[in-house]
């Protein structure tokens, strides 16, 4: 192809050839250019279909997990003998005795900085959200998916280990922490407990 343009350069301005192949040269560059913007903007096309197809896929993916939770809760409402349905939720005498026998409270402590500092940062202030991100943080700090927020990788496997060997699920054990995390954020911080339910959008 330069082989080509050169040659058409230096035949003499003014001939047959010349103006002849000026105008293959441009109707080249004509049909290149629009080639290439027809490449371009199939793929932005392509580009927004798939963006649109993404967010479509996690505004599903957000809502199948919302569902997920809910029926978790439900579960674990049902089944929970160390946390109190009615809320907010509170530490039944069992839930306590595992606190007391384990030394949990002295997790939090040895985390609190960390754990205050997580709460702080949320956007949401409400009540009901922060005893909610506790119980999703404390259970999701325990799976290594995300950097913890809460705990320190030992006092993850201490958790672990406490669940193996008393047969407590670790979920419902990650729980009780939420609620020893609560608590002493909002006494710390001047929050009411009855205020959770305020916020509850589960509650009528």
């Amino acid at each position: 192809m330069f082989d080509t343009i050169r040659a058409i350069l230096e035949t003499p301005p003014g001939s047959f050839a010349f103006v002849f192949g000026m105008m293959v040269l441009a109707g080249w560059v004509i049909h290149y250019v629009t080639k290439f913007t027809v490449t371009i903007s199939s793929k932005h096309d392509r580009f927004n279909e798939r963006m649109d197809k993404t967010e479509s896929d996690i505004a599903e993916i957000r809502t199948d997990v919302a569902e997920m939770k809910g029926l978790l809760r439900f579960v674990l409402n049902k089944s929970d003998q160390y946390t109190r349905r009615k809320s907010p939720l509170s530490l039944t005498d069992e839930g306590r005795e595992v606190v007391e026998s384990n030394n949990l409270d002295v997790l939090v402590d040895s985390n609190w900085d960390k754990i205050s500092a997580a709460l702080k940062n949320l956007p949401a202030k409400n009540p009901y959200d922060l005893q909610e991100f506790c119980i999703d943080t404390a259970f999701a700090d325990t799976t290594f998916i995300k950097p913890a927020k809460f705990f320190s990788r030992n006092d993850i496997e201490k958790l672990k280990t406490l669940s193996f060997k008393s047969g407590i699920a670790l979920i419902l054990l990650t729980r009780v922490m939420a609620i020893l995390i609560r608590d002493r954020f909002f006494k710390e911080n001047g929050i009411a407990l009855d205020a959770v339910d305020l916020h509850d959008p589960n509650k009528p």
